[in-house]
């Protein structure tokens, strides 16, 4: 255990005095699979995280099914009408329509829909008023529009996010509070890179959440939705998540695999949506490298300059 952790230690201390490259992010992080921080930049800096909020509602809503011996495959759901009346982006669902709850996550994850958001909130928070009575903490509270809830809708949403911080907690994320499932703007709901990384890590471990946020489409019924992710459509890229917000700035979460394993990036705050992909391809690369060129000797030693690999991200709306 001792020798695991003077290992690591030498790593940090190695990689410290390297320079990654330059980002417009305010923040961003690198991990790997088991939680050990290889790069970061301004980690536990608290920033609103836009859309990146939704890893966690989708996250809690299979959390739930667990907890409450549910199955997820036999959950449908009813898209209310303040779904569909919600701004931002959408996975246009259509008032009184139902479907699954694999189908709205894949209309949460894919297209970042927040109708998508608000209803798997009011679902599962309907669920845990009617099982739990206990007292909801004063300062959990939604972010709303006045009058866009009813007081039923509202104490569901609220019961909701509360569970959405529990499990922050749970996944030690201290530096973390959400107000809402959806990742629009407010300064309630913040997070940092290495939390949101600890987020990611135990959302991969979910095999349909997996699945689902490394799909590049999806159809089902009448809907079709593309994942927003375009380093998904490079070599060894996996999920996470895009987000985007006027005061969050642009944001992602990606994993990757590479010699080293399973590696997660988290970006927060970057210019704008294609420099987040760039600076996330620039930053995954230059670590691959440098962790190479340091650690394992009997490899050439690659090029020691952070580049991306030419790649061309075409930015059509806002995700």
């Amino acid at each position: 255990m001792n020798e695991n952790k003077s290992l690591h230690a030498k790593r940090q201390s190695a990689l410290s005095l390297l320079n990654p490259p330059q980002t417009t992010a305010l923040s961003w992080c690198i991990v790997t699979s088991m939680g050990d921080e290889l790069s970061s930049k301004s980690p536990s800096l608290k920033l609103e995280v836009a859309s990146l909020t939704k890893i966690m509602t989708a996250y809690t809503a299979i959390q739930l099914c667990e907890e409450l011996n549910l199955d997820y495959n036999e959950i449908y759901i009813r898209i209310p009408r303040i779904a569909t009346q919600i701004g931002g982006t959408s996975a246009f669902l259509r008032r009184d329509d139902t479907l699954s709850l694999e189908e709205l996550l894949y209309a949460l994850m894919l297209p970042s829909g927040n109708d998508a958001a608000i209803s798997i909130a009011l679902h599962f928070g309907s669920i845990l008023n009617t099982q739990r009575k206990q007292k909801i903490a004063s300062y959990i509270t939604c972010d709303t529009i006045q009058g866009f809830y009813d007081d039923t809708q509202m104490s569901n949403m609220n019961r909701f996010v509360r569970q959405m911080n529990e499990n922050a907690l749970k996944l030690g994320m201290r530096d973390s509070q959400f107000s809402n499932p959806h990742g629009l703007s407010s300064k309630a709901n913040k997070s940092t890179a290495l939390d949101m990384c600890r987020m990611s890590s135990a959302y991969l471990k979910i095999p349909i959440l997996k699945q689902i946020c490394n799909s590049k489409s999806y159809s089902c019924r009448n809907y079709e939705w593309f994942n927003t992710n375009q380093l998904l459509h490079f070599e060894n890229y996996q999920g996470i998540k895009t987000g985007i917000t006027p005061n969050a700035g642009a944001c992602l979460a990606v994993s990757y695999e590479s010699l080293l394993g399973l590696i997660i990036v988290v970006l927060i705050g970057a210019k704008d949506q294609k420099r987040r992909f760039e600076e996330t391809d620039k930053l995954i690369n230059w670590i691959s490298r440098e962790y190479t060129l340091y650690f394992n000797k009997t490899m050439y030693a690659p090029p020691r300059t952070a580049q991306s690999k030419g790649r061309s991200f075409i930015i059509k709306k806002q995700v």
